[in-house]
């Protein structure tokens, strides 16, 4: 099956960024905000919201796969799998483990890991009661082949938060020919847009990006299934 260039999953993407733009910021505010309230628990508020990252990231995967095949999930399903809390953290922190771990040898390793574990929480939202092992390793096998598309859009998402950062930056510089602005000034009026760039355009596409990516990669493990179902159809007709 030929797959998609990046040219055109980056089209795609930005059709469909431009119609659950809004959405899509609702569903990763509304999770952020739940991790930053359960950090606030005292003493243990830290490994609280490392526990429920997992299946939150897992819940907010499956609003935005609700939202490119149009079932139009409502926004509480970001907190939907809280019943598999458990499996969700597991797989995250193998994640982020084996991750450090290839990275603490050389960078490339520990960039590919992450690359081939970046379909988990998406296989998770539709397949929930899979193990966190299985899940990794059938990430592994849907990325293959959509690696250098993944790295790519990563890059391109970040680099969209740079330019709204250099956008900043040039309107501090304007407004410093006219008055003389502290250090200090100058700063913040690139780095706050570049977080709110960061935050409001280049997660979201990225989410987007990623989605469309994993629906292209996902029906390659679903041709069998599709033609035994046809051949079975033929057999009783």
């Amino acid at each position: 099956m030929k797959t998609k260039g990046f040219s055109a999953v980056i089209g795609e993407s930005f059709r469909a960024f431009s119609n659950n733009w809004g959405e899509i910021i609702g569903a990763y505010i509304l999770s952020i905000g739940t991790l930053f309230g359960l950090m606030l628990f005292p003493a243990f508020g830290f490994f609280l919201a490392f526990f429920a990252m997992g299946f939150l990231c897992v819940g907010q995967k499956k609003f935005v796969l609700s939202r490119l095949s149009g079932k139009q999930e409502p926004i509480e399903v970001v907190f939907s799998y809280y019943k598999y809390s458990i499996g969700a953290f597991c797989t995250k922190t193998l994640i982020i483990l084996f991750s450090l771990l290839w990275g603490l040898l050389l960078i490339v390793p520990g960039i590919i890991c992450l690359l081939n574990y970046s379909f988990a929480s998406f296989i998770l939202a539709e397949r929930p009661n899979l193990s966190a092992l299985e899940v990794l390793e059938e990430s592994k096998k849907l990325t293959y082949g959509h690696r250098s598309k993944i790295f790519f859009l990563g890059l391109f998402a970040l680099l969209m938060a740079l330019v709204v950062g250099a956008i900043g930056f040039c309107i501090s510089l304007l407004i410093g020919l006219a008055v003389t602005l502290p250090v200090w000034a100058t700063v913040l009026m690139t780095v706050l847009p570049f977080l709110f760039g960061f935050l409001l355009l280049a997660v979201p596409f990225y989410e987007i990006s990623s989605a469309k990516i994993y629906l292209e990669a996902k029906p390659e493990e679903q041709k069998p299934a599709r033609r035994s179902k046809q051949l079975t159809q033929k057999a009783d007709e």
